[in-house]
């Protein structure tokens, strides 16, 4: 078994399964050291008319974009003929903000390659071991792989974008990787491969992508504000980790539309633009209605072709209707198999766009516009208080919420290996803070201030009560923009609690957090946290695939605990609830004591277990391995009802 797998199950173990508060299994680095800054408008703006578009038809598209509700879309932009026409963006977000794109990374490396190619410094029938030979492989068919391979994810390379966060040696680790099939014979989708393909771009030109790039790209297409995280050696990842607005990944879209050209300057060449969108894969039907082409999508029917990230990024270009539209979002899709993605489809490419708009279509688009997706908030703020005292200045139009009061105070945690940065992120980001300490919570003038004390470091961050209030928080040197809002609410059962929704407009990722104070000192708190869990079950498959050893071990367990056992500790990741203890509580040490020991006795069988795993994969004689994981489950079910709460079976 490959190392990167047997670290793999380690981290699931150490996350799901205890509360090892670094359950780490590389060094940590960090990867997302800057905030990012607003990209400064470029298009021209424009009635939709005037470019021959309803008005009636985006203003629909909107309006089943925000009703769909699998869609958590953050923004739309939509270009026709190189001029806006439609931008909207849900609460918090921007067209203009940079956001983490994922995998639609991986267009502007392959834009990289094209460069490399237009200045005779690469082929992409040139052989890996040509170009590398400093590394050893050990598969035989390895001598095979091109850089065309790596392109159009062919290459068979087991090791991807999930071991990632379990190997700090990326590129050792994929030559020594074994093959699942031979180079060019099937599709197999591999962030691995994009990293590659960014260190043909060091190797060649002894710079980072980015340096490379700026010149290239970057400057020609003004795009001003980008950021590329690094990996473990010290390069961009290739395949994933840039932060652009929307605005800029348009610019991207309509340089590819127009063949390489931006408004009359040459970028790319139109050979290296033209070979890109070819359908050089063919892909399951599963993962949508696109092959690959060069590190892009490419439609099975039609011209249209794809920048995909997961989570719900997309850059979509129609060359039928000149059109390009950007779709930055928050949900759980992984490929572009997307309910948004269609409703764009349906809208603009399937059928004519020149059609009269209808009467009053322009102001109700605008207003749609200016309040996209309002009705899917998460958190409502408070409504300003209207009238002529408060117009004359003798009252408060934003009274102070009096039930916060109630909140107020700080509240210690049992240990714990939580944290206020989405779990989806800690984990690709390899960045644990060591569990939740403690909560403080105090008014502020607009609203509270609530100190979270991770890791021995406190985060402070401000939530408004009127509207989202900006703070930047460092995470262990990675710095996030985070926008938050506050709401209390008397639930069915007459109990108050109270809301703090966490927005990261940087990320597709949000947070929600809900507190209810209890009249015995305690603090109920738990947290939400968008894409959630369902994402979780794919990349285990990914981390763990392969393994007959990994394979027995989950099949084992799941026998014996139940199929849903791991699904549900790998949920608990995603909405975890905790109990905290208020520290004026008269006699804290007794009730936080009794907390601890109650949350100890919760975690003992999930301890014992990932003991036993741990045990079973440092195994080197696999069929002593079984036996022990034979011997250990069995103690542990015999023993199992000590630990289960006096309720369960």
């Amino acid at each position: 078994m490959e190392k990167w797998m047997r670290r793999a199950v380690e981290l699931i173990s150490g996350l799901a399964l205890t509360s090892k508060q670094n359950p780490a299994v590389v060094p940590y680095a960090p990867q997302k050291t800057e905030i990012s800054k607003s990209e400064k408008k470029f298009f021209k703006r424009e009635k939709p008319e005037k470019l021959g578009v309803s008005s009636i038809r985006l203003y629909r598209m909107l309006a089943e974009l925000e009703a769909e509700p699998r869609a958590n879309v953050h923004s739309v932009l939509v270009l026709k003929d190189g001029v806006v026409i439609c931008e909207a963006s849900s609460p918090g977000y921007s067209v203009n903000i940079a956001q983490l794109s994922h995998s639609m990374t991986k267009s502007i490396t392959g834009m990289a390659i094209g460069f490399l190619v237009d200045e005779g410094l690469l082929s992409v029938d040139e052989r890996l071991i040509d170009i590398f030979p400093e590394y050893s492989y050990t598969d035989p068919a390895f001598p095979a792989m091109t850089v065309k391979h790596l392109l159009t994810m062919q290459t068979g390379v087991k090791i991807s974008e999930a071991g990632s966060v379990t190997e700090s040696a990326w590129s050792e680790a994929f030559f020594a990787s074994k093959l699942s099939f031979a180079p060019g014979t099937e599709f197999k989708y591999n962030s691995m491969n994009s990293y590659i393909l960014a260190k043909i771009v060091e190797k060649r030109t002894g710079l980072k992508m980015m340096e490379f790039l700026k010149p290239r790209l970057f400057a020609p297409l003004e795009i001003e504000n980008v950021f590329w995280e690094t990996g473990p050696e010290g390069l961009e990842k290739g395949g994933w980790g840039i932060y652009l607005s929307p605005e800029s990944w348009a610019k991207l879209g309509y340089l590819m539309l127009s063949r390489g050209e931006f408004f009359g300057k040459r970028i790319l060449s139109e050979a290296w633009v033209r070979e890109s969108i070819l359908p050089h894969a063919e892909t399951s039907e599963t993962l949508g209605d696109f092959n690959y082409g060069y590190q892009l999508w490419r439609a099975r029917e039609g011209e249209d072709f794809l920048f995909n990230g997961m989570l719900g990024q997309n850059t979509w270009i129609s060359p039928k209707n000149n059109v390009v539209v950007v779709l930055t979002s928050g949900n759980n899709e992984l490929f572009q198999s997307s309910p948004a993605l269609d409703t764009v489809r349906k809208y603009l490419a399937s059928i004519s766009l020149s059609r009269p708009s209808e009467r009053g279509g322009a102001a109700l688009l605008l207003e749609k516009e200016e309040r996209f997706f309002e009705s899917r908030r998460v958190v409502k703020p408070l409504s300003k208080r209207r009238g002529l005292k408060y117009f004359l200045g003798f009252a408060d139009p934003m009274p102070y919420d009096d039930s916060f009061y109630s909140l107020f105070g700080t509240y210690r945690f049992p240990p714990n290996n939580q944290g206020i940065l989405p779990a989806f992120v800690r984990v690709m980001q390899n960045n644990y803070s060591g569990g939740i300490e403690s909560i403080s919570i105090e008014k502020s003038d607009t609203g509270i201030v609530v100190s979270s004390k991770e890791g021995g470091v406190t985060h402070k961050f401000r939530a408004g009560l009127y509207g989202y209030e900006e703070s930047v928080i460092d995470f262990s040197g990675e710095k996030y923009m985070v926008s938050a809002l506050a709401s209390s609410e008397i639930g069915k059962d007459g109990v108050e609690s109270f809301k703090i929704e966490l927005i990261f407009p940087e990320l597709p990722n949000t947070r929600v957090l809900i507190l209810t104070p209890y009249e015995n000192y305690r603090l109920s708190f738990k947290m939400l946290e968008t894409p959630n869990q369902k994402l979780a079950m794919p990349f285990l498959e990914a981390m763990t695939g392969g393994s007959k050893k990994i394979a027995f071990a989950l099949d084992f367990i799941e026998k014996r605990l139940g199929e849903d056992f791991l699904a549900d500790k790998i949920a608990e990741l995603f909405e975890p609830s905790l109990t905290a203890v208020d520290t004026s509580c008269p006699a804290f040490d007794e009730v936080f004591l009794e907390e601890r020991l109650a949350s100890e006795e919760r975690l003992r069988p999930g301890k014992m277990l990932a003991g036993l795993v741990g045990h079973f994969m440092g195994a080197e004689d696999e069929e002593a391995s079984k036996l022990s994981m034979f011997a250990g489950l069995f103690g542990f079910m015999r023993n199992k009802s000590a630990f289960l709460d006096e309720d369960d079976d």
